[in-house]
């Protein structure tokens, strides 16, 4: 595959053409590089893609999107599969009519309130050893979620393309573009070790979504208040499923985390556009001071006290594709266990363990009383 220079050059952008040859009609369906449903058309008549590449064309996650993108070249202008347009919506959103079960009626009036130590964050894995790039144990993390999206082409399995954690006995929370314009969000995986095998020794539950909530300010451009909460349908019963805590005392609810090292886990890409681990991966990495990140992504993103960084400048380790959404969990050791605390949420980052840029991560802590104000 090679990258060129597209014909019509005012574009100002490469794009990456599978087969100089190939036409493709207009008006074809097609795929876009988020799975969604799109159409592949010519790129100026493509509002989305077009506000993205006259505004954000220096953003290097806007690049590979829409390289991603081409379909094909109506004489020497790039098409584009464009996403079929969606209305925005950041009210509740109410995934599925047949979602919600009888406790729902009873339960409206009752106060949600995030849960606090001992009844949250403590591994099922007695003094784990974490060492970095590994499977992680069974049990290990009794939060973390896969989030199920609905495939046309196998109903029956779902597509793993995100992941959350569980923070209260029936809310995710997990990143808002894993929720953003998805109305094909329908599910969650609680328990499990290995997505596609029975034979891991774990008891998952699948439960379906009852309804989500994105932050009102989420911005699908630059990913800032990149946070979301999903409400279960119903309450897990796996007696090795309970929730994460949160850094809502002191002295974590002040702290900035620098040169703390916590721990990320998902099921995501084990690289840059490969494929994703069918069995969750762990990796531990340093907390980046914010003036340094800053100065590493330049005016590429948005990097201030609702974000922090994570991972070595070096490149190597991080999270990728597939961990979107997923926890950021800094331990703390206890005399029979270690209790996990809930400091970020995957959002983004240059490729995958690209050298010089660490992975960005809504930062939980400015986020509490948000959380807190919509769990009920």
């Amino acid at each position: 595959m090679d990258c060129i220079a597209p014909p019509d050059k005012e574009l100002n952008i490469e794009f990456c053409i599978i087969n100089l040859f190939c036409t493709v009609a207009e008006g074809t369906p097609c795929e876009t590089p988020n799975e969604e449903y799109g159409t592949c058309i010519n790129i100026y008549n493509c509002t989305v893609l077009m506000d993205l590449l006259v505004t954000q064309s220096n953003n290097p996650r806007v690049r590979t999107y829409l390289r991603a993108s081409t379909c094909g070249y109506l004489g020497q202008t790039p098409m584009v599969c464009c996403p079929q347009p969606k209305t925005r919506n950041v009210d509740p959103i109410i995934l599925s009519n047949t979602t919600q079960n009888p406790q729902s009626a009873k339960e409206t009036n009752t106060v949600i309130t995030l849960p606090k130590k001992p009844q949250c964050g403590f591994s099922n894995v007695s003094n784990p050893r974490i060492v970095n790039g590994i499977p992680a144990k069974l049990g290990e993390f009794p939060w973390i979620v896969a989030l199920g999206y609905k495939n046309s082409k196998n109903p029956d399995q779902p597509k793993w393309l995100c992941g959350g954690t569980l923070i209260t006995e029936k809310h995710i929370l997990t990143a808002g573009h894993c929720v953003y314009n998805r109305n094909d969000l329908y599910l969650a995986r609680l328990g499990d070790l290995d997505l596609f095998s029975d034979d891991d020794g774990a008891n998952p539950e699948t439960i379906l979504l009852a309804k989500a909530k994105i932050h009102e300010n989420f911005s699908p451009v630059n990913f800032t208040n990149d946070i979301a909460i999903l409400t279960l349908a119903e309450t897990p019963k796996t007696a090795t499923v309970w929730p994460i805590c949160l850094p809502i005392d002191e002295p974590l609810r002040s702290s900035n985390f620098v040169s703390r090292e916590p721990t990320v886990a998902g099921w995501g890409s084990l690289y840059f556009n490969g494929p994703s681990s069918p069995w969750l991966q762990e990796v531990v990495i340093p907390v980046v001071d914010n003036a340094r990140c800053k100065r590493a992504f330049g005016t590429r993103s948005v990097i201030d006290e609702r974000v922090l960084c994570a991972g070595y400048l070096r490149g190597g380790k991080d999270a990728c594709q597939g961990d979107s959404g997923g926890p950021l969990m800094l331990g703390s050791s206890e005399p029979s266990n270690l209790r996990y605390h809930l400091i970020g949420v995957v959002s983004y980052g240059l490729r995958c363990a690209e050298a010089g840029y660490p992975g960005v991560y809504t930062r939980v802590t400015a986020f509490i009383d948000w959380i807190q104000r919509n769990l009920n």
